[in-house]
């Protein structure tokens, strides 16, 4: 399942680099390339990961990879940025919707936790990468900053609402989030997206509700808005 995308997006997407394939091959699309280098990453890390080795992964070019992206940090913080933007999309959508604070949380852990469950773990993994604590990589670590904050922003409003109480809402955040992120290791479990999904959801809001009790109408209110995030990568 794909990410909607803009018609600016789907042109750049569809763009074909060099000359036109003879041979039947797939062009070289953004799309194509942070799918292979994603896989590439995940298995040999950044620094092992070079501009050659994608290229001939796509058997491509290194020059025609140089025409999208000017270098392989250009290009890792393009994927990061296109691995996060459905769920970016996600926040800004739900934050609109006129529920609770506590219903908006819910459902936010809940679509996260579902989508990254669904995902490929190449395509999850390289947002832990120590690498993205260098310098070079501000603006991958500026978009995981505004994911976290997404979950702040809705608990600070829980808490002033009074569904929610925690000691440190941007704790609490940074906490959430980890959870719905790290439902890609749960796989191995033999527990299906939907399940991991109910399950972080639940505990989440187990611990930040005043009134515990109420969980189940929060999750069948929830339930009723048609949100969703969906993958930006797809199985090739």
């Amino acid at each position: 399942m794909k990410r909607k995308q803009s018609s600016n997006d789907a042109a750049v997407a569809r763009r074909p680099v060099g000359r036109p394939r003879r041979d039947g091959r797939p062009h070289l699309t953004r799309e194509r390339v942070f799918d292979v280098c994603a896989r590439l990453v995940a298995e040999h890390g950044f620094s092992g990961t070079g501009v050659r080795m994608i290229a001939s992964a796509l058997d491509a070019s290194p020059a025609s990879l140089f025409n999208l992206f000017g270098s392989k940090v250009e290009l890792f913080n393009e994927l990061i940025a296109f691995a996060a933007a459905p769920a970016i999309e996600f926040h800004e959508s739900i934050r609109r919707e006129d529920v609770p604070a506590a219903v908006a949380l819910y459902k936010s852990v809940f679509e996260e936790a579902k989508a990254v469950a669904a995902s490929d773990y190449e395509h999850t993994v390289m947002f832990y990468l120590p690498e993205l604590r260098q310098p070079q990589f501000e603006r991958a670590q500026a978009i995981r900053a505004a994911m976290v904050g997404h979950y702040s922003t809705l608990i600070k409003q829980g808490v002033s609402s009074g569904e929610l109480h925690t000691n440190h809402s941007g704790l609490a955040a940074e906490q959430v989030f980890q959870l719905t992120e790290t439902s890609i290791v749960a796989p191995r479990l033999s527990v299906s997206p939907q399940r991991q999904a109910r399950q972080a959801a639940d505990f989440c809001l187990r611990g930040l509700l005043l009134a515990p009790e109420k969980l189940d109408a929060i999750r069948e209110q929830a339930d009723r808005i048609s949100l969703a995030i969906e993958l930006p990568l797809s199985h090739e």
